[in-house]
């Protein structure tokens, strides 16, 4: 397992099913870090479609998130910023009114720490800053539970507003939300994801469902078309890209899981890096080479022809040819381009020359390499980054330089860190990039049974991957060592217990495991999560089309006339009781 620091900052891809203690368990990716935006606005909008367990799960991340002091980075180990601050609030408020006690402390805090925060013009850092600082403590100052006074800080961050010009469509947006300004904000001109926040916030002022769309698939898209459109569909996606109750992106770099993906175990790393390598966009001719053979991975077509070979590196122009030949495409010009350039029996540096040996010899292309591998041989030292020598070894594994080989081996054992990686160079910090690519020329010269590649793949399980318990369930009694139950029943935090808890008569539970460095939060529901009402006056969204199909606005209606026809009824019944009894007399 990870160090705790690394364990705080991370979230998993798939469901909780994994081993302690006897308990069933298995190892799933540890590759996603929590963003404090995609996490609240998920919440916001979840709690809007009544799907309360994910409202649970999000909050309790947030509560786990916060800074020593209250409040909220975009990730957490950054700076605090008071929209962040702002749309956590927001979130937590939601949460309270389905577990009332359980964020109530967090809430208070947070609001504390955007008071403090409040310069002496009013505001509360950049316009965005301020402006979503007001709606998180107008939304405050409604809560049932509130007992902060917010009234001057909220009419000095107006006056801010006021007296200062939005700089962006979103500082327009959310200014025009704080001051609940419908028709200005109608006339904002908004384009992509700004488009979809002015939605959002046209539905948060007027209660109604919007007409939009967008082909943006990222979870803080997915929450603000929810919010907005109140389309299930929307709901749907957002639940299915949760990461153990957390919503947020990708924590390493898309290439250097593909390159992990491509060793034994590891092929699940795959469909987890694609979807982000796929935004990818080479802007240069060299990056689109550098690229290639990750986008390959992916099943997307790359097109390297008429690439000015000469503005590229030796084994770039090899690598077109690899690509090429992969993708049954000519690569005679590079190989001809290659063979031309040849110079005194190498290609420019150790790297550029070991690896054209190599592509050229896995093309079969004819040539007198001897020279070629005595030049590599006589220039083989312990200077290089470690990659070039994980290309180098295949080479001389595959030419049957013994001596080379060996000597290339034994560079790269010494260079080994304490935990089984390898940095970029000797001795530089653990290179997941790095590791992987000698761990696959270990496997391709026949040394994967060496103690250099169980350790190297050991320290791959253990960076990549994580194990995650699930509970026993026996009736009643559920049990999880090391893990905290939050227990809500009607509405209200029950109590909380750690490594056991009973489920009689509870709406569901939250379950926080580790207790101490969260890896996942998993909320269940056992009669049913509800929400109760916290607020001073409805929020306009709580008037939304419900999932029954009927407004709350409506419903209030029927209740009423319910009401009314019961009443009537009742003094009907008595009238005539009395005059039954009169007749009588």
């Amino acid at each position: 397992m990870k160090k705790a620091s690394a364990v705080l900052l991370a979230i998993l891809l798939v469901l909780p099913l994994a081993s302690v203690h006897g308990v069933q368990a298995r190892e799933v990716p540890y590759v996603y870090t929590p963003t404090i935006p995609a996490t609240a606005l998920a919440a916001i909008a979840l709690y809007k479609s009544h799907d309360y367990q994910y409202v649970l799960e999000a909050d309790t991340w947030l509560m786990r998130l916060k800074t020593p002091d209250g409040a909220w980075a975009y990730r957490y180990g950054m700076a605090p910023q008071a929209k962040y601050t702002a749309l956590a609030l927001m979130a937590l408020m939601r949460g309270e009114s389905i577990a009332r006690g359980l964020f109530n402390r967090t809430i208070h805090a947070g609001v504390y720490w955007l008071l403090y925060k409040q310069k002496d013009d009013g505001s509360f850092g950049d316009y965005t800053d301020t402006a979503l600082a007001v709606i998180a403590l107008k939304e405050y100052k409604d809560f049932k539970y509130s007992w902060i006074p917010v009234d001057k800080a909220i009419n000095n961050g107006l006056y801010y507003l006021q007296t200062h010009q939005p700089q962006t469509t979103m500082d327009k947006i959310f200014g025009y939300m704080a001051f609940g300004d419908l028709d200005k904000l109608k006339s904002v001109e908004a384009t992509g994801v700004d488009a979809l926040y002015k939605a959002f916030a046209i539905s948060y002022l007027t209660g109604k469902n919007v007409q939009i769309s967008s082909d943006l698939d990222d979870p803080a898209s997915l929450a603000l078309l929810l919010y907005a459109t109140g389309d299930r569909k929307y709901a749907d996606e957002l639940i299915k890209s949760v990461h153990f109750g957390f919503w947020g992106t990708l924590k390493y770099q898309p290439p250097d899981l593909l390159e992990t993906a491509q060793l034994p175990g590891f092929s699940d790393l795959k469909p987890v890096a694609c979807p982000y390598m796929l935004k990818v966009k080479p802007k240069f001719e060299w990056e689109a080479v550098v690229l290639a053979k990750y986008y390959l991975e992916c099943n997307r077509t790359v097109d390297l022809s008429n690439f000015q070979l000469e503005k590229l590196k030796p084994w770039m122009v090899a690598e077109i040819a690899r690509i090429n030949h992969l993708l049954g495409k000519p690569y005679d010009r590079e190989v001809n381009y290659l063979l031309k350039n040849e110079s005194n029996h190498h290609w420019g540096n150790f790297y550029n020359t070991a690896y054209v040996v190599w592509v050229l010899s896995s093309l079969n292309v004819s040539l007198n390499y001897t020279p070629v591998l005595d030049w590599l041989e006589s220039n083989l030292t312990d200077r290089y980054p470690n990659y070039y020598y994980a290309y180098a070894l295949r080479v001389f594994h595959r030419f049957n330089y013994t001596k080379a080989f060996q000597e290339t081996f034994d560079i790269l054992k010494k260079r080994q860190n304490p935990d089984g990686a390898w940095g970029y160079t000797a001795g530089s910090p653990d290179n997941v990039k790095s590791t992987a690519e000698v761990l696959k020329a270990l496997l391709a010269t026949g040394l994967s049974n060496t103690t250099a590649y169980e350790r190297g793949y050991s320290f791959l399980r253990e960076f990549f991957y994580a194990d995650i318990p699930e509970p026993t369930v026996n009736g009643t009694t559920v049990t999880l060592e090391n893990a905290t139950f939050y227990l809500i029943k009607d509405g209200t935090l029950y109590g909380n217990t750690t490594g056991r808890m009973c489920t009689n008569g509870l709406d569901g539970y939250v379950m926080v495991y580790p207790t101490k460095h969260p890896l996942i939060v998993t909320a269940r529901a056992v009669n049913g999560f509800k929400a109760t009402d916290v607020w001073k006056k409805p929020l306009p969204e709580l008037t939304t089309t419900s999932a029954s199909g009927v407004s709350g606005i409506y419903l209030g209606y029927i209740v009423a006339i319910v009401v009314l026809l019961l009443l009537g009824l009742v003094a009907l019944l008595r009238r005539n009781s009395k005059g039954r009894k009169s007749r009588k007399k």
